[in-house]
């Protein structure tokens, strides 16, 4: 493995990292951001007896990184390592957060309050609040393309629902749509129990996995016939220890990248990998 440092002499956060990969006979580039872990003035987390918490990651169409997280809800926004905005709320708890377009949206779904927020993407102002969206308990959710789907305790006749559990999805304006048949809401036939989907990439889906045996991570690209055409493995190490709280969300396919959120003891660590070389062929 080679190693190309970049130092930023007048910059708190100062490790950009490209990194070269060889995998037998071919080689992958890929690019790696550090930023500490502090609740002042870097990444917002939540520490207890067992790791570190980051509830919220995600990357704008500039390619601008947002993190959620902190005991109290902390938003931060860094542009590389370089800190853009940093915002303080009362109104919600940490959890996960969905950038589309100039807005963050975040699902608050503590203690039953199921309320759907719109922030501004450019300084976190709360733009809107759509309250208690649903009455039912939620197990799980994901925002998907310009959707809030729901995994929901069947307690609420208005919902209908033949199983103890169903999926609902739901308008990012927090309109109730549709029933749907799984988390992603996409067909039976391209999902496998192991795999987590991450998204769309041209006609195909991306979905991810994780060896526990060789711990490896492994990245898989399926037709739309849910064929594999492509995989990729990477050893766990390269991206950093594992937050705690949601897998999914510390695992982002945007802008044709897919972007890995990691840390170590004092930062966290964001790895990119490009599609066009992941999924070389």
């Amino acid at each position: 493995m080679l190693k190309r440092i970049k130092l930023k002499l007048n910059s708190l956060f100062h490790v950009s990292i490209l990194i070269t990969m060889a995998f037998c006979t071919a080689s992958f580039t890929y690019k790696q951001v550090r930023i500490p872990l502090n609740n002042d003035n870097g990444v917002p987390f939540y520490k207890d007896e067992y790791d570190y918490y980051v509830d919220g990651f995600d990357i704008d169409i500039n390619g601008n990184f947002y993190f959620l997280g902190g005991d109290n809800a902390i938003i931060a926004c860094f542009n590389g390592e370089n800190l853009k905005f940093r915002k303080k709320y009362t109104e919600f708890k940490s959890n996960q957060i969905y950038l589309l377009d100039d807005k963050i949206y975040l699902f608050d779904y503590m203690f039953e309050q199921n309320n759907l927020f719109i922030l501004n993407r450019d300084n976190g102002n709360i733009i809107s609040r759509n309250q208690n969206i649903v009455k039912n308990r939620v197990n799980t959710y994901l925002f998907r393309d310009t959707s809030l789907i729901v995994e929901l305790f069947n307690n609420q006749k208005g919902i209908d629902m033949a199983t103890e559990m169903g999926y609902v999805l739901f308008s990012l304006s927090g309109q109730f749509i549709k029933k749907v048949n799984n988390i992603y809401n996409l067909p039976k036939f391209l999902i496998n129990e192991d795999e987590e989907f991450l998204g769309k990439w041209e006609d195909s889906y991306v979905f991810w996995d994780y060896d526990l045996d060789k711990r490896l991570y492994k990245f898989i690209l399926r037709n739309k016939k849910g064929e594999i055409v492509a995989t990729q493995n990477f050893d766990e190490k390269v991206f950093g220890k594992s937050f705690y709280g949601s897998p999914i969300e510390h695992k982002k396919l945007r802008n044709d990248n897919i972007y890995i959120l990691g840390h170590d003891d004092k930062d966290a660590i964001i790895t990119e990998l490009p599609l066009k070389e992941l999924f070389k062929q």
